[in-house]
């Protein structure tokens, strides 16, 4: 003989079935909220974590252009000396040409060298209007000025 029962459970247990089926919502539903606070925390530790070593990386990486910055200047100052020091050496090179020439220059020569310009300029066929005339003090061509008075004058005697 089978027995069926049945269970009747009343008004009361479904009170108190509804009761813990909210009570277990609320807990899931407050769990979810501590876990996002917590996860909140957690990201803003890692935020803070990261932009820390951003931060470093950051200050690694100006000084590391800045240590370039300055080998480049020093490289520019270096160059500067060595064109400074080419200029010197042309210069003094000039300086002793010049000395050299200037022991041999004698009126006389730069006279002759004035006078083959002056042929080599009416040769090329410019300027073939102007005639120089050497008749000024030792042989010099004078140049007509306003009112046709000498532009060049003559050294005193």
């Amino acid at each position: 003989m089978s027995r069926n029962r049945e269970i009747n459970l009343g008004p009361v247990a479904l009170v108190v079935g509804a009761i813990v089926a909210l009570a277990l919502v609320v807990g899931v539903f407050m769990g979810a909220i501590a876990g996002f606070k917590a996860f909140g925390r957690y990201q803003a530790v890692t935020d803070a974590k990261n932009a820390a070593t951003v931060a470093r990386i950051k200050a690694n990486n100006d000084v590391s252009v800045t240590g370039i910055q300055i080998k480049n200047q020093q490289q520019r100052v270096q160059v500067a000396k060595q064109q400074a020091q080419i200029r010197f050496e042309n210069a003094k090179g000039i300086r002793e040409s010049q000395d050299e020439i200037a022991k041999t220059l004698t009126p006389l020569y730069v006279q002759f060298e004035m006078t083959e310009a002056l042929k080599e300029i009416a040769k090329s066929g410019k300027n073939s209007s102007v005639v120089y005339i050497p008749s000024g003090a030792n042989g010099v061509p004078l140049v007509s000025g306003v009112n046709g008075q000498p532009s060049v004058t003559s050294p005193a005697k």
